[in-house]
């Protein structure tokens, strides 16, 4: 397939209408910059990624924003007018490094730089349409022999262990290699602790430090007296300033008020595989970093809250598989336990093999007649909510007494559906069994994988499909590439579909495929979730949020 056919494959897909190749033509001068610039299939914020930032790296005041390069979470933005953060710029919006060391905003020209992985990158309008040049054409080994990234009225300056480069500020240019500047009136932005910079003449000892914090001049230690260094600072125009963490947090350094307040922004997850919706949203998976973690987020993505191990005493280094929203509670399945937040007292609790949670990872915990039904790959058992002891359940002896592997779990509409080894059984609230409406499924080879119910719509997927049980219409695998569905997610008469492959959308009016989204920021989804405008999307990569309003 050559450019103008997936330039044109790209944009058909999101304009659904046959596009004449000629109309490529003319641009055929400009392919260079047309590669160079964000993914036409989507608009510049119609996807947003929030990961961990694991590192605040570098810091840089704009006219409209503060911007701070992470390790692993892209550049954020605080806005400087409504002090909040905006959506951060990343993979979504056209960059191509993972790993962002600086940013630089150029007052001179307006335009936003960065130095990533992927070498050079640099937008015009400060949002989209990326710009890259390789760290080979810079006369630069790699991102690791960069030590800062400055820019004079007329240049750009990159300093390296040993020399320095010399660039055209508009268009990235090389210029030459100098042993010092050829001139003095550098800006290089914020202070660089890998310098062993130590704070002079910011006295900390005038600020109120929120939250139990405690600063020194190289690091800061929490509450639990961990200690972050210290990695960029910056002070703005405006009086406030920023200091950047090793742990990926900031510290938001007010004037007026003389208060230093820590912020989270990002996820703090590596990577989410289970949500949960209250009051707000509650996100847990799999933790890379040194401590355990869970994420919550106001429903309109306004607040980010990070509850570490650390804090609490009934929370244990963990691994989270499942989840439940219960009445002011959030039940969390991990590796032979289950460990839960009782948001109004802000305390943890943890079940464990002694009071007979499955020594297996906790893969579905669903709430249903009053009961909690707690279920590993081959056990399931019953807790009473209130007593939160083991109750009698037909379904558990029906698991024990045919050693029988549990699929997936699901309530729809008062009722529970379990699969069990490809089998799909229906209870009522009662526990009253009844199979024999899905033995055609059996029949049919139809080993069934997953189960989701929308009103009075109902699905099963398997290797075959996804089977609408209404319509008793099925949508065959290969139109998404017979990739694994992991969730569904109806809306109207659109479906979301999950998969390992990346997000395919099918109309179940037009009996159709609308879209498949495989960028390579999207990778394996785990869940599908609508917020608000947004459809939240829990992936390999991080946390992303489609927006659907647009």
């Amino acid at each position: 397939m050559d450019i103008f056919q997936k330039l044109e494959k790209g944009l058909r897909k999101i304009h659904r209408k046959k596009i004449d190749k000629n109309i490529f033509v003319p641009f055929i001068i400009f392919l260079e910059i047309l590669v160079a610039q964000v993914d036409q299939r989507f608009d510049l914020f119609d996807w947003e990624i929030m990961r961990q930032n694991e590192s605040i790296n570098s810091i840089s005041e704009g006219y409209q924003y503060v911007f701070f390069a992470t390790n692993a979470n892209g550049i954020l933005r605080f806005n400087k007018f409504s002090r909040k953060f905006d959506s951060n710029i990343y993979l979504g919006q056209g960059i191509k490094s993972k790993e962002i060391k600086h940013v630089y905003f150029d007052k001179n020209t307006g335009i936003l730089w960065i130095i990533g992985n992927e070498g050079l990158e640099f937008s015009n309008n400060r949002t989209g349409n990326w710009n890259d040049i390789e760290f080979q054409r810079l006369n630069v080994k790699s991102l690791r022999n960069i030590e800062d990234f400055g820019a004079s009225r007329n240049f750009l300056w990159i300093k390296t262990n040993s020399r320095y480069i010399k660039l055209d500020h508009v268009s990235a240019t090389f210029l030459g290699v100098f042993a010092y500047p050829d001139e003095s009136n550098i800006d290089w932005g914020d202070i660089n602790f890998s310098s062993n910079y130590e704070f002079n003449n910011f006295s900390l000892e005038d600020y109120f430090i929120e939250q139990g914090w405690l600063l020194s001049n190289k690091s800061a230690s929490d509450n639990n007296g961990i200690f972050h260094n210290y990695k960029a600072f910056l002070k703005t125009q405006n009086g406030f300033s920023w200091i950047g963490l090793s742990n990926g947090q900031l510290l938001f350094i007010d004037d007026f008020s003389k208060t230093i307040t820590p912020k989270d922004v990002g996820i703090s997850v590596s990577v989410p595989l289970t949500i949960s919706k209250g009051k707000k949203l509650w996100i847990a998976g799999i933790n890379n970093n040194q401590y355990s973690s869970i994420t919550s987020i106001d429903n309109n993505f306004s607040k980010v809250r990070n509850l570490l191990e650390t804090n609490y005493s009934g929370f244990f280094r963990s691994d989270f598989y499942s989840s439940e929203y219960i009445d002011g509670e959030v039940w969390f399945g991990s590796d032979g336990k289950v460990i839960i937040y009782d948001e109004r007292n802000d305390f943890f609790r943890t079940l464990g093999y002694e009071k007979g949670i499955p020594i297996q990872k906790i893969e579905f915990i669903k709430y249903f007649n009053d009961k909690v039904y707690i279920a590993s790959y081959s056990e399931l058992i019953v807790l009473d909510i209130k007593s939160k002891k083991i109750v009698d359940s037909q379904i558990s002896d029906l698991i024990k007494k045919n050693n029988l592997f549990i699929d997936y779990l699901e309530v729809v509409e008062n009722k529970l559906y379990i699969a069990l080894d490809g089998r799909t059984y229906l209870f009522d609230e009662n526990e009253n069994i009844n199979f024999d409406k899905f033995e055609y499924l059996v029949k049919d080879n139809f080993r069934v994988e997953g189960i989701y119910g929308y009103d009075e719509s109902l699905f099963f997927s398997s290797k075959k499909g996804i089977l609408n049980l209404r319509d008793n219409e099925l949508i065959p695998s290969s139109l998404y590439f017979n990739f694994r569905v992991n969730d569904v997610l109806k809306l109207n008469n659109i479906l979301y579909i999950g998969t390992s492959g990346g997000l395919a959308i099918y109309d179940l009016e037009l009996k159709q495929l609308n879209n498949f989204y495989d960028f390579s920021f999207i990778r394996n989804i785990f869940k599908v979730e609508l917020v608000g405008d947004f459809l939240v999307l829990l992936t390999s990569t991080g946390l992303i949020k489609l927006n659907l309003s647009k």
